[in-house]
């Protein structure tokens, strides 16, 4: 790879990176209101409802894809028409494969579960969901590779708009449960007709024994760490919601989702430095210094969202009468919230892991995390409930000093000394926040109060210390205009 290719990515990077965090932003915002106006509107159980149903859902989607488009993505070759075609192949066959064993496993299911009408037709959207899903995992897997994440970000917004503005429609009409059903159906149609209306690619069925072999390569352990994904993930709080029942897990949901909307940033970037590590992975200084940059900014934005999300959670649920239903989630939500800050700075760790080809080490440490999950989670969910739940996730989450160890190892990464800045900034926030409570009990002030200190501290504390970073940021921004689609 020559300078000039280098120096191509790096700049594409840069402004992928920029681009979709700004477009996350956007997605976010209607996230947090479309979530807030549900569950406004909507019953604990009926969220909880929803969440178990797109749990189960989620699991298929470990099975429709076994590494191959991370295989394409992560090859540093050019991608031939034969290969994405036999994935195209694979992929289908094994997504009609899981929605045959779904079918048949659904009457004994649904029988032991109680399913109801409801759940029937949660469960069918979220199926055609996964179908179209799969349908645009090529068109996105050649958009990445030329790192062109425009389109992208714009059906996820626009998916995400759809979504949200259907289902608060149909929920203020009294349908319940169903909103989701219309929501689902209604985005998974629009995003599939976007994206193959802008990037279409020639559609057809291969099967070259050659390309199943080098995408397999790859494919397998990339996809072993995707099922251990799912045991630890999904299984897990499908467990969780079979202990502790659908109306506290809906309690769960609620408190998972303020911090899970700050990572929507990491996940933009995990998004684009995949392929962008993958192509640097011959470069190892480059590599580090692209890798500390993401930790940082990603720190820099996640750690003070998580505080502010945690500090004003309270405040918002005072205000509101009707919203003190969900005032049990507020503390389950604290420990989400140090559970998320640690993963934003693990995740990008084990995503570079992958992109280098080290896939090894990703298992060991999936592997590691599976265990602790299925020990911690189902033994505290029984003893405390949803709130056992919550600490189980911090427990594991802290493990993740081990992998903070292996980066240094390897990849030359200290990530506390590439987070300090962001960290000392955050805890000075509820610092001041915390002894600003202490002023006053009225909801509307503290609420006013924690913001303006939040941000003017923080804001403060980088200009001090961080100037040159936060300068670099501003000027990658400005040069965004510059920049042709």
């Amino acid at each position: 790879m020559d300078q000039i290719d280098l120096q191509e990515i790096k700049k594409k990077t840069t402004h992928n990176l920029l681009f979709l965090t700004l477009r996350n932003f956007g997605i976010q915002g209607v996230s947090f209101l479309g979530f807030f106006l549900l569950t406004l509107l909507l019953g604990r159980a009926e969220v909880g409802l929803f969440a178990i149903v797109a749990e189960s859902i989620g699991i298929l989607g470990y099975f429709s894809d076994i590494g191959l488009a991370g295989a394409l993505i992560q090859k540093k070759g050019k991608v031939t028409t034969e290969e994405l075609r036999t994935t195209f192949f694979i992929q289908q066959l094994l997504v009609l494969s899981s929605l045959t064993v779904l079918a048949i496993l659904y009457p004994s299911v649904s029988h032991n579960l109680n399913f109801g009408d409801k759940e029937k037709w949660i469960l069918i959207s979220l199926c055609f969901s996964f179908i179209a899903a799969s349908l645009k995992t090529i068109p996105s897997v050649l958009l990445e590779r030329n790192l062109n994440f425009r389109l992208i970000s714009t059906v996820d917004i626009i998916e995400n708009i759809s979504f949200y503005l259907v289902a608060v429609i149909f929920a203020y009409l009294g349908f319940g449960a169903y909103s989701y059903v219309y929501a689902t159906f209604f985005r998974s149609i629009l995003g599939l007709t976007i994206i193959y209306f802008f990037n279409p690619w020639s559609i057809g069925f291969s099967f070259s024994i050659n390309a199943v072999k080098s995408l397999f390569k790859y494919g397998i352990p990339f996809q072993f760490n995707s099922f251990i994904a799912m045991a630890k993930d999904r299984l897990s709080y499908l467990l969780v919601a079979r202990i502790i029942g659908a109306e506290s897990f809906g309690i769960l949901s609620w408190a998972q989702k303020g911090p899970r909307m700050p990572l929507s940033m990491m996940d933009a970037i995990m998004r684009v430095t995949f392929p962008t590590f993958s192509r640097l992975q011959d470069h190892k200084e480059i590599l580090k210094k692209s890798l500390e940059k993401s930790i940082y900014f990603i720190a820099l934005f996640v750690f003070p969202c998580l505080m502010g999300i945690s500090l004003i959670a309270p405040d918002i649920i005072n205000i509101i009468p009707k919203y003190t239903k969900w005032a049990p989630a507020i503390i389950p939500l604290y420990f989400y919230a140090a559970s998320a800050a640690i993963a934003a700075v693990t995740t990008p760790l084990t995503n570079a892991f992958n992109a280098i080809g080290k896939i090894s080490i990703t298992t060991r440490f999936m592997i590691m995390w599976t265990i602790l999950t299925w020990f911690f989670y189902p033994l505290l969910s029984y003893k405390y409930g949803y709130l056992g739940t919550s600490i189980a996730a911090l427990i594991v989450g802290l493990s993740s000093i081990i992998v903070w160890i292996t980066a240094k190892n390897i990849l030359g990464i200290n990530v506390f000394k590439t987070v300090i800045h962001p960290l000392i900034a955050t805890l000075i926030i509820f610092i001041l926040a915390y002894l600003f409570q202490l002023t006053t009990d009225k909801p509307f002030i503290l609420l006013s109060g924690k913001i303006v200190i939040g941000m003017s501290v923080y804001a403060i504390y980088n200009y001090i210390f961080s100037k040159k970073e936060i300068s670099w940021f501003f000027q990658q921004i400005k040069n965004l205009k510059n920049v042709k689609s």
